[in-house]
């Protein structure tokens, strides 16, 4: 499954956005408008936020980016330069024997958690020091909290896209080592941070579906395909 562009909501300032990952993370922007956007491109895939008044509840996401299966240490150190590391039973590095990976967590200015995770069930290691501008290589998980985990994962499996690994009732995901939605239960604690999965509005083009619109609506994950 390829995420070829994901767009979250956004209470924060689209200038600190705007610093925080076309400065620190380096992530070209290619596009700027006037109506509360931003867009920028995230090695092959694009990544946009658009700005909304929430007085109550400042969205926030989980989304992950897949960089060299060889390049988890030289990541690590590139990174914590900037940001404090996620840290998990006195670990800032998690590793998954079940999914064959390394990836380490941190957060953007709104609060969202992001993962740069190097899974070494792809043949992508390069042969020289890591840089952030060739080697984030794509958007690869997008967080999905549903109500209803089951249901959620039958939809979108209804639409062509498998269960990956295994199938849970709380935290499945779906996909594949390209790129994957991860269904979590409302709620739930995301790894390695303190924040609870809430489930606000995303949309994702993936690639030969089109995009997808996921919200709640009455307790229920609605998904519509345009």
């Amino acid at each position: 499954m390829f995420i070829d562009r994901a767009e979250f909501l956004t209470a924060e300032p689209l200038a600190r956005l705007i610093s925080f990952y076309n400065e620190t993370l380096q992530f070209p922007i290619v596009d700027e408008g006037l109506s509360g956007r931003v867009t920028f491109q995230a090695g092959s895939s694009r990544l946009a936020f658009v700005s909304v008044e929430s007085a109550e509840n400042n969205p926030y996401y989980h989304f992950a980016f897949n960089i060299p299966s060889n390049k988890l240490d030289e990541a690590k150190a590139w990174i914590s330069r900037h940001v404090q590391l996620g840290v998990e039973a006195g670990e800032d590095v998690s590793y998954s024997a079940l999914w064959n990976s390394h990836s380490v967590y941190f957060a953007d200015p709104a609060g969202n958690i992001l993962e740069l995770i190097a899974r070494h069930t792809m043949d992508n290691e390069v042969d020289r020091p890591f840089d952030a501008k060739q080697d984030v290589l794509n958007i690869s998980e997008i967080g999905l909290p549903a109500r209803h985990v089951r249901s959620t994962v039958d939809a979108l499996e209804a639409l062509g896209i498998p269960t990956y690994k295994t199938r849970d009732d709380s935290f499945n995901p779906i996909g594949d080592d390209e790129g994957l939605f991860i269904i979590r239960t409302v709620g739930g604690r995301w790894h390695f941070t303190n924040k609870t999965a809430e489930s606000f509005p995303i949309r994702a083009d993936i690639r030969g579906l089109g995009e997808l619109h996921l919200y709640e609506s009455g307790q229920q994950l609605v998904i519509e395909q345009n």
